[in-house]
């Protein structure tokens, strides 16, 4: 790919017929990879295969209904994709499995507490988890969004483009 320049790619599912894969490392291979994070297609990448936008086979993948999705990449965005989103995306989902886990934790710590108390004989009758939301409290961090948030930035980065929904 030269320098910085952009370059617009069309996804088609490849042919199940077809010999033909993408060079391991190639930007196509990297715009498949892309196309099925950002598509959530449930195959493996290279079940998609990546044309160059301005092609007569982009052209006619067009009018046959065959095109996916559009994805724009530069040196820098293909860098950037093979260098730091799976390490993000592992960051992100390490992050929401340790807050599920601290939320794990405190829902059993509430429920000792509504055991001690109503295991006493001078404050039967009270329970706090009636005062005290254990779900929901870690979520008011934000971190909901981060996934979303994370998402969204990968389609402005890549000027993702969905053309025609993929069948389940």
């Amino acid at each position: 790919m030269k320098g910085i320049a952009m370059s617009r790619y069309l996804v088609i599912p490849r042919r199940a017929d077809s010999p033909m894969t993408h060079a391991g490392g190639s930007t196509e291979e990297t715009v498949c990879e892309i196309a099925k994070n950002l598509l959530h297609y449930p195959g493996p990448s290279d079940y998609l295969m990546a044309i160059p936008a301005d092609t007569k086979v982009a052209t006619f993948a067009v009018l046959k209904d065959d095109a996916l999705c559009s994805i724009e990449v530069t040196q820098s965005t293909l860098d950037t994709w093979r260098n730091d989103v799976t390490n993000i995306q592992d960051a992100i989902n390490s992050f929401q499995s340790a807050r599920d886990h601290a939320e794990n934790v405190l829902d059993q710590a509430l429920g000792d507490l509504d055991e001690a108390y109503e295991n006493s004989t001078g404050f039967k009758g009270y329970t706090p988890s009636d005062d005290i939301s254990v779900y929901g409290a870690l979520e008011q961090m934000g971190s909901n969004d981060l996934e979303y948030t994370f998402q969204r930035a990968l389609h402005e980065m890549y000027k993702f483009q969905v053309i025609r929904r993929h069948p389940v």
